[in-house]
């Protein structure tokens, strides 16, 4: 087992916050707290979210594989273990499509799974929608594992554990070749209204 992690990430609490931060480290990402999503199927993704939503965050165990069949190839189930400086999140689900790109996640912790100088990107990703206590959009270019060629759109969603407790993160994952992160970019940024 690997020690626990010292993270440089602050948690941020929302979209403005977390793209702040990913702008003074030079991370090609933007968050989008607004889900405007253009890959349908993480718009659908979303609505199923909210549809168990009606009473706050959808618990993890509503989210049955069922249910999210119609997705699995296309998303993973992060668990945050711990809080501050020493949380870590374990992946508990990584479907076909995520991982013909990042590799078999499944059962293991970031730290033991994520080239060192990505982590911090990839706790702040999954931090933000469990402190905000709701969906987020994030559109990235995929440099974690030697992708940078690759751009991708996620969603990541909040889900509690039997005790009420939000500490799972669904996330959708579409990635895409044909469009350069460049270009990604801005069409994200003019649609945000956030400057270059």
């Amino acid at each position: 087992m690997s020690s626990q992690p010292r993270m440089n990430f602050p948690e941020t609490p929302h979209a403005a916050a977390f793209n702040q931060t990913a702008a003074s480290k030079g991370w090609p990402l933007l968050c989008d707290d607004s889900c405007g999503f253009e890959h349908a199927l993480l718009g659908e993704l979303l609505t199923l979210w909210r549809g168990e939503a009606a009473n706050g965050i959808p618990a993890r165990t509503v989210m049955t594989a069922r249910k999210l069949q119609p997705f699995m190839r296309n998303i993973a189930l992060y668990e945050r273990n711990g809080t501050g400086e020493q949380r870590r999140y374990r992946v508990r689900l990584m479907g076909s499509g995520i991982v013909q790109y990042y590799g078999e996640l499944t059962g293991k912790f970031f730290e033991d799974a994520v080239p060192a100088k990505y982590l911090d990107r990839w706790y702040g990703i999954s931090d933000v929608s469990l402190i905000a206590q709701k969906p987020v959009r994030f559109v990235l270019r995929a440099d974690t594992f030697e992708k940078s060629y690759m751009t991708a759109e996620y969603l990541c969603a909040p889900l509690q554990d039997d005790a009420g407790m939000a500490k799972f993160v669904l996330v959708g994952m579409i990635f895409d070749g044909k469009r350069p992160w460049s270009v990604v970019e801005a069409e994200t940024r003019e649609k945000l209204g956030l400057t270059p």
